[in-house]
């Protein structure tokens, strides 16, 4: 029989955070779990940044032909036909959805915010789980912890022009440049980076400062 732990490492928890969500629930404290859940649901719906194809384009694609809602295949078209950068797209829709999925974090937090809490007759709402017992476990803030818990493990933020760059480098390449950033051998960093992406040294030199302090 599967285990609650099991199954929230299945559904991709590490196991040291898997083992105290178990302990949580072991002790009737749910919340935790409600909030785990309901953030990897939001960041679910954010689109993959894989190199060197982002793989929504297809999935998008295939949605729209298949007659799915919301999917605007042929704008999508329009725009790689007309030369736009896949990567610039990958990104402008990311923040988009970023953006979105922390406003209804927020929305869930505080669905009577835009109404005003000087009101009196303004109810006092918030999502909670309820046990078998009727108690409420209440899960904590999302949108404050939502940054946290971003995939990419950059709390929200747009990936820079550098680690775009870095995500189109074979993976052997990639490693020999994060040991040679971890030992500071800027200059052999630059000599290598000026191979695999051209452009000035100088340039260079500066592009791998700078992602010594994103990786």
């Amino acid at each position: 029989m599967t285990t609650i732990t099991g199954r929230l490492q299945e559904c991709g928890i590490d196991a040291a955070q898997a083992d105290a969500l178990a302990q949580d629930i072991q002790h009737k404290k749910y919340g935790p779990l409600l909030q785990q859940l309901l953030l990897r649901g939001l960041w679910s719906d954010v689109i993959d940044e894989s190199m060197p194809q982002p793989q929504w384009l297809e999935r998008w694609r295939e949605l729209g032909e298949s007659g799915f809602p919301f999917i605007n295949s042929p704008a999508l078209q329009r725009l790689l036909d007309a030369g736009v950068d896949v990567h610039d797209l990958t990104d402008v829709v990311r923040s988009a959805q970023v953006l979105t999925i922390y406003n209804i974090a927020q929305l869930i937090d505080e669905p009577c915010r835009d109404l005003g809490y000087d009101l009196e007759e303004a109810p006092d709402l918030a999502l909670a789980a309820v046990d078998d017992a009727g108690i409420t476990h209440r899960y904590g803030s999302l949108h404050d912890a939502l940054e946290e818990n971003d995939p990419a493990g950059r709390h929200g933020q747009p990936r820079t022009l550098e680690l775009r760059q870095f995500g189109g480098l074979p993976g052997e390449l990639q490693s020999e440049i994060k040991d040679l950033l971890a030992q500071k051998a800027w200059s052999q960093a630059a000599a290598l980076w000026k191979r695999a992406a051209g452009g000035e040294l100088k340039h260079c030199l500066a592009t791998v400062q700078s992602l010594a302090r994103q990786l």
